[in-house]
């Protein structure tokens, strides 16, 4: 969906604030993150690599500091959030720079575990264009939406991305990166079985793509799923050819199938959208607090460097607890 990786480990200029509650802690602002620093380590204009929440470091001499904890998270010190990490950069490197590589940085891939499988043989893709579905970090590219603009933000539900498309009169089932071969005990074909509106409804519209999330027994976030309701299902997007539709008419056209829940509609508002990331589901049934939200336009539109204007936001909270 666009050529900008959605997890790096970027150069950045430190540039230090009093932390309110500790006199030995700085607050190091990365775009939309928060990073706490001891004060006697840094010196504004210092040059670091920083490492976002759900990366994974190597055993390596760098980060032997952080023990068996190599998974970096969220956390609140003295009352304010420290999101992520900072590490004095490698000499020689310019500022912007991904690191990520080169430090042997890999981006946290949660388990999916449940009563199904999620491998098995893979299948010719479908005619037409149905792309891998990635979105990009907010807290990096808040930029791209203006202050007033209508906006949409849904919840960022905690599963496994699927897709579906029927063509041809044949039906299709595929995982964020791969079309799987019918099988019942697979994961996507046990969304499918479980779900015969959606089944309908890519029947009755030919080649209009849906994106969703499988979910429930899946994650470590249950939204209330019991053994013997295990799997749920629920759409965020519809793909008419290479158009995504708009959010009226994806709801309007999609009606028969479940959505994500909408958090809210109206005018951008970054510091506003950013505390609903730290709300609670409101998938019914859940008890528990959100993974984060998506925010984008109620048009859809395109930015030239990035490709479609949609972000999203993890929350703090879930980051610090998963």
């Amino acid at each position: 969906m666009f050529n900008t990786p959605e997890h790096t480990c970027d150069i950045v200029e430190v540039r230090l604030e009093p932390h309110p509650n500790a006199d030995k802690l700085s607050l190091v602002r990365v775009g939309d993150y928060q990073c706490a620093v001891r004060t006697t380590d840094w010196s504004d204009g210092d040059l670091a690599v920083f490492i976002p929440p759900d990366s994974v470091v190597p055993d390596t001499k760098e980060f032997e500091f952080l023990g068996k904890h190599r998974r970096i998270k969220a956390r609140k010190l003295r009352g304010e959030w420290s999101v992520g990490l900072l590490i004095p950069a490698p000499v020689g490197a310019d500022l912007g720079q991904d690191c990520m590589e080169m430090l042997g940085i890999v981006h946290y891939e949660p388990q999916v575990h449940g009563h199904f499988s999620t491998g098995g043989d893979n299948v010719t893709p479908p005619e037409g264009f149905f792309p891998k579905y990635d979105v990009l970090n907010f807290r990096k590219y808040s930029d791209l939406f203006g202050d007033g603009e209508e906006v949409v933000v849904t919840e960022k539900i905690h599963g496994a991305n699927a897709r579906f498309v029927c063509v041809n009169d044949t039906m299709y089932c595929g995982s964020r990166s791969n079309w799987k071969r019918m099988d019942p005990n697979n994961l996507w074909w046990k969304v499918l079985e479980r779900h015969p509106a959606l089944e309908a409804w890519l029947r009755h519209n030919y080649g209009w793509g849906i994106y969703g999330e499988a979910f429930g027994q899946v994650q470590n976030l249950k939204y209330g799923a019991v053994p013997d309701n295990d799997i749920f299902f629920a759409t965020f997007d519809i793909l008419d050819g290479n158009r995504w539709m708009d959010f009226d008419e994806a709801r309007s056209v999609g009606a028969p199938l479940p959505w994500v829940p909408l958090v809210y509609r109206g005018p951008f508002d970054k510091d506003k959208i950013l505390a609903m990331a730290e709300g609670d589901s409101l998938w019914p049934g859940a008890n528990h607090h959100l993974e984060g939200v998506v925010v984008k336009p109620v048009k859809e539109r395109t930015d030239r460097r990035l490709g479609r204007v949609q972000l999203k936001i993890v929350g703090n909270k879930y980051l610090s607890k998963s």
